[in-house]
């Protein structure tokens, strides 16, 4: 894994803000890399539990047949009550009405989300 601080630092920058932080680029260019590397960040320097922090690859076949309702409510039962929870949604446009479940957890939950 190649460590790229100067990315790292910038969207360190929008932790614990209200905006979803989102993660572009083209195949294969670290977007999955760089979220792990953030998780790290936030357990070392942040001093963030490891339960508050939840991360999801929807590229994985668990996800395949999921419904958006279906994850929200699985996700809502992961969140760390009475506190911030930490989501980290990698690959979540392969989920169909993606957008309604990041719109949803933002709207209804304490939640940091990183997609």
């Amino acid at each position: 894994m190649i460590y790229r601080p100067m990315y790292a630092d910038k969207i360190m920058a929008y932790a614990d803000t209200p905006f979803v932080k989102i993660l572009t680029g083209v195949r294969r260019c670290g977007k999955s890399t760089m979220l792990k590397m953030i998780m790290e960040k936030l357990k070392k320097e942040r001093h963030v539990p490891a339960d508050r922090i939840i991360s999801c690859r929807f590229d994985s076949m668990e996800y395949e047949d999921m419904t958006a309702k279906q994850i929200y409510t699985q996700l809502k039962e992961q969140l760390s009550p009475g506190g911030k929870t930490y989501l980290f949604l990698d690959e979540v446009q392969e989920i169909k009405e993606w957008e309604n479940v990041v719109n949803s957890l933002a709207s209804d939950f304490d939640v940091d989300l990183y997609i």
